[in-house]
Order: structure tokens, then C-alpha cells, then sequence
């Protein structure tokens, strides 16, 4: 073992490294302690930095700061959100979220995201130049609709995901939030 190598694993890398007379005097142990910490506590900051970049196994304290970094502003980023919502969208953020922004297949995700039960349909069908029936573009627009469970209604959910289908939903269509049990078990 190098000697650099023993002064590390001894928690002391200056103290370990002193020539032995100075090993002897008590005040260069004690001068040299307060280094000796903060070179160990810094040097284990940054051996746990690529920890701290993987959004599912980061400190919490990590999500807010990793947001701006996958493109979640402040519109798109509450920092009050559940701990476990903010990892998944991070996780998700660049492979899943932002390519598929404005798809139903997204705000479903994000939804999932935050454990809120839903269904998301279709009403009418959407062809590039025209409508099934024939009429130009422009003269029925598309639609979907996001089924929620009664128990949503005027809570938290609700609010959470009219702001999600605002942020994530297709821009281009609109959309409407029926309150039905039938659809969940």
C-alpha cells in the first residue's frame, strides 16, 4: 500500500504524511486535525456526487436542484410536490417527458407520476386535412377527455391536474375533466 493510500484510510491524510518527528508534538497532531477532517469530509462529498445525480437514489435536498437540469422551470416545478413525484419525473424527464411533451401518452405518465387515478380517451377521431367526415380542418376539433375517480372532485388531485393537462396536454386539442366511478375499480 502507497503511503498516500494509508493516509486516507487512516481519516488524517496531512498527519499520516509528516515527517516522524513531527508525529511525536501533540500541537502538530492538533494543527493539522482541522485539515484533516475537512479534507476527509470533503473528498467523501465527492466520491457520493454520482449518488447525488441519480434522481432515484439521490438526498431529497438534490431533487430541487436537479430539476432546472432536466428542464423543469419553475412553471413546470413545484418544490412542495411528494418527494417520490419529483424522482419519477426526473427519472423520466429526458427518455419520456420532454420528447413526448403534448401527447396523451405523457400527461398520462406524469399523472401516473403522481398516483392520481385516471382514464384518458378520445372523443372523435383526428385525421391530418380532414375530419372522419369529410369536412375540412378546422371545423370539429379534437378532443379528449381525462376521467377522474368522485373523490377527486375539489381536492388536490383535481387542481394538480387541470395544471398538469395545462403544462403537458396537446395544445392543439381540447380537453375536458369528467368526475366517473365507473371507470376505476
Amino acid at each position: 500500500m502507497t503511503q498516500t493510500k494509508i493516509a486516507w484510510d487512516s481519516g488524517k491524510p496531512i498527519w499520516e504524511r509528516l515527517p516522524e518527528c513531527y508525529k511525536e508534538n501533540n500541537i502538530a497532531l492538533w494543527l493539522t486535525s482541522y485539515f484533516d477532517s475537512l479534507l476527509v469530509d470533503t473528498k467523501a462529498k465527492i466520491d457520493d456526487l454520482p449518488r447525488q445525480l441519480n434522481p432515484l437514489e439521490c438526498d431529497e435536498v438534490w431533487l430541487d436542484v436537479l430539476a432546472p437540469l432536466c428542464g423543469f422551470t419553475e412553471v413546470y416545478w413545484d418544490k412542495t410536490w411528494p418527494t417520490s413525484s419529483k424522482r419519477l419525473l426526473i427519472y423520466n424527464s429526458y427518455l419520456n417527458i420532454w420528447p413526448g411533451k403534448g401527447s396523451k401518452e405523457v400527461l398520462s405518465l406524469i399523472l401516473d407520476c403522481f398516483n392520481i387515478q385516471h382514464l384518458i380517451t378520445s372523443r372523435g377521431n383526428f385525421i391530418i386535412g380532414t375530419s372522419t367526415t369529410g369536412d375540412p380542418l378546422g371545423t370539429s376539433a379534437w378532443e379528449y377527455i381525462i376521467y377522474l375517480p368522485t373523490i377527486y372532485r375539489n381536492r388536490t388531485q383535481f387542481k394538480l391536474t387541470q395544471r398538469l393537462n395545462t403544462l403537458y396536454g396537446p395544445c392543439w386539442c381540447s380537453s375536458e375533466i369528467i368526475f366517473n366511478d365507473s371507470y376505476f375499480s
